[in-house]
């Protein structure tokens, strides 16, 4: 099932730590052109820029940059399936939890 984004406030990131701010998550964005980053599970990622090519690592077998990185520690630590940022608006969705899953 499909979960509908919502625009992220700062207590929706309450776990992660060091504290990240939303105006620092929009900087990563802006400053990498990032459209979405959407979370597959199993630390796979999808980073999309603004213009709807995907992002990709430089060299194969190697890390996106530190700041990209950080998102996605964010968005396992805090169960976000995406991150978007479109209209000056940082948006979300998360996994949900059955409990069957509990």
């Amino acid at each position: 099932m499909e979960t509908e984004l919502t625009e992220l406030e700062d207590d929706d990131i309450q776990y992660y730590g060091p504290r990240i701010s939303i105006k620092e998550i929009i900087d990563i964005f802006i400053a990498y052109d990032i459209g979405f980053i959407r979370n597959f599970g199993s630390d796979m990622f999808y980073v999309e820029m603004v213009d709807g090519e995907p992002m990709i690592p430089v060299h194969p077998m190697s890390a996106y940059p530190p700041g990209i990185e950080k998102l996605f520690d964010l968005m396992v630590r805090e169960k976000l399936k995406m991150l978007s940022y479109k209209d000056e608006k940082l948006m979300k969705s998360r996994f949900s939890v059955n409990n069957i899953d509990l």
